[in-house]
């Protein structure tokens, strides 16, 4: 009867430590799916916006309206920023924007305000913030 239950002793333990494992590989297995959700669209944004930014074609464009998404990485909040873009050659078109935004730069991005942009002239639902002007100084 001793080998018996030495042997079963062994299965138990083996049996736990598969268990553990199994709920550790699903824990975190699901925190990187969440992870995914959460910030995959945000990085997959950044990405093609710097690809836009290689490849795209420049012009300014003034800043219709801004809204705070409720996200934030590394203390930057995203906005959701509404722009009049006024190519050189052709008819001026709206875009929206959504995009990091650094904490000194908060300042520029406002109504009225003056960026340059770059567009996919192929596809101006395409269109990535280059640059941000600075607010005329107040007299």
């Amino acid at each position: 009867m001793e080998p018996f239950i030495g042997g079963m002793s062994i299965l138990i333990t083996v049996i736990s430590i598969a268990c553990g494992c199994l709920i550790t590989l699903v824990t975190l297995a699901g925190t990187g799916f969440l992870m995914y959700k959460v910030f995959g669209g945000t990085f997959k944004s950044m990405s093609a916006n710097r690809n836009l930014i290689q490849t795209g074609v420049s012009a300014p464009a003034v800043i219709l309206s801004v809204q705070d998404t409720g996200v934030t990485m590394n203390d930057n909040p995203q906005a959701r920023i509404r722009l009049r873009v006024m190519p050189m050659y052709g008819e001026p078109f709206e875009a929206e924007v959504t995009q990091i935004i650094g904490r000194f730069q908060i300042g520029m991005v406002v109504p009225n305000g003056a960026v340059m942009v770059k567009y996919d002239p192929n596809d101006k639902t395409k269109v990535a913030i280059e640059s941000f002007s600075p607010a005329p100084a107040a007299q």
